[in-house]
């Protein structure tokens, strides 16, 4: 592999190694929640509340897609990390080359069970009649496009899992820019309603996909589709799979807990529906924190588990872990004090601004448990510790149920703001005892070979 192009964590300084790769991702992540920044501003000031609402509650949907593809190609991410930190090359192509066939076959099912499964999710999310139409809309026109968010992600685990996360942020940030014009364009200027709001969403995906994945073949040309080399390899795809599925599940039945939480959310009306909308946008962007260091300690973890260096892993996390402190001193007071100029660039509703600022407020000094618990999850994963994933994931979802139906029977809407909070650091805490007992050091001695 060209030095330049990948980047061996295995050695080195690990502070400042861990930080240079997490902060293209972070940027990345950034643009990212750029753009769906652009999707819900752009939609609430040309179509109005009940459109912006419509897409709001489309996002839960979209969250599930979008976890089901992460955790699929985190599953291509880990075990391809294992083998280039154990310097196998030939196990490290077959990866990529087995990945391919596995990629493919997970998009196929995820596009056809979501343009099947929208309505009968947007009516169990008891959905208000007058947005069910426009949130249908929106959310098929995203699961018809999840190639490009499956090609995307699946370039850029393979990228980051070989040390370098500046090449998806380079594209990425394109894609945002991309698709910040063509919402504008679809929405502002052509008649597309939201519609064009989920178009602009999907181009800009799959253009960012195809170029990012063109340039990676240009700087490593090992990983160029030659069809000697385009087989499965069945073990490794099941190592990929042994990884990845669990992954998607923990995701998406995380996501499923958030859908509970929108449904409860869904009972109280529009204006209610529109704030929380706004807000999970902002909680999103305040969780960048974590989920960049996340991905950087998984790919350092990774890389330092196939190089059976233990030391190395618990010295990185605890460079991660302040890095994550430093990180949420900053943004938390950021978001709680900008709270009510956040809510007021998206809505005119003074209801809605009063609901979001409410809950803002609640949410942002708990924003450190939630970059904590992906600190965990990301380690625990790489180091193919998978199962205690999913349990992590089943906490959030019996506490984030459990809660969201007894704060708001008790408290109301007002209940319905400290769900998600509590429900972060109890999934962190379950993590952490995990970590803390040990038993995950004993999953490096059994790795497959290849």
């Amino acid at each position: 592999m060209k030095k330049e192009v990948t980047v061996d964590m295995t050695t080195g300084s690990i502070g400042p190694q861990i930080l240079r790769f997490a902060m293209p991702v972070l940027l990345g992540l950034i643009f990212q929640r750029i753009y769906n920044f652009a999707d819900s501003y752009i939609v609430g000031r040309f179509l109005g509340d009940n459109a912006l609402a419509a897409v709001s509650v489309a996002g839960v949907g979209m969250y599930l897609m979008q976890s089901l593809v992460i955790g699929l190609t985190t599953g291509v991410s880990v075990v391809m990390s294992q083998y280039y930190g154990a310097k196998n090359e030939k196990a490290v192509e077959e990866t990529f080359f087995s990945s391919i066939y596995v990629v493919l076959y997970m998009t196929l099912l995820v596009t056809v069970v979501g343009l099947i499964g929208t309505r009968p999710l947007l009516m169990a999310l008891q959905t208000p009649k007058e947005i069910l139409d426009e949130s249908a809309l929106y959310l098929q026109l995203i699961f018809a496009g999840c190639i490009g968010t499956m090609l995307y992600n699946w370039i850029s685990a393979v990228l980051r899992s070989l040390g370098n996360s500046v090449i998806p942020l380079v594209f990425l940030g394109i894609s945002s820019a991309l698709n910040i014009f063509l919402d504008w364009l679809f929405v502002a200027v052509l008649p597309m309603g939201v519609g064009g709001a989920a178009f602009a969403t999907v181009l800009a995906q799959l253009i960012s996909g195809i170029a990012c994945l063109i340039y990676a073949w240009r700087l490593l040309p090992q990983l160029r589709i030659r069809r000697d080399k385009l087989k499965l390899n069945r073990a490794i795809g099941k190592q990929i799979l042994v990884y990845g599925l669990p992954a998607a599940l923990q995701m998406s039945i995380i996501s499923v807990s958030d859908m509970t939480l929108q449904a409860v959310v869904n009972t109280y009306g529009t204006a209610l529906v529109v704030a929380y909308g706004v807000c999970l946008k902002v909680e999103g962007l305040g969780m960048q924190i974590g989920d960049a260091l996340g991905t950087a300690l998984g790919t350092f973890a990774g890389q330092n588990a196939g190089a059976k260096n233990t030391d190395r892993i618990k010295a990185g996390l605890r460079s991660t872990v302040g890095m994550c402190i430093i990180g949420y001193a900053v943004v938390s007071p950021f978001i709680y004090f900008a709270a009510p100029v956040i809510m007021r660039m998206f809505t005119d509703s003074e209801i809605s601004i009063g609901y979001g600022v409410e809950y803002m407020r609640i949410f942002a000094p708990f924003l450190i448990g939630v970059g904590i618990l992906a600190l965990f999850h990301n380690l625990l994963r790489a180091v193919g510790d998978v199962k205690i994933t999913i349990c992590m994931g089943i906490s959030e979802v019996i506490t984030r149920i459990g809660f969201a139906f007894l704060f708001s029977y008790f408290w109301g809407y007002h209940g319905l703001w400290f769900v998600s909070p509590l429900t972060w650091c109890c999934a962190a805490m379950v993590g952490a005892a995990r970590y803390l007992s040990g038993t995950w050091k004993r999953k490096l001695d059994h790795m497959e070979k290849v």
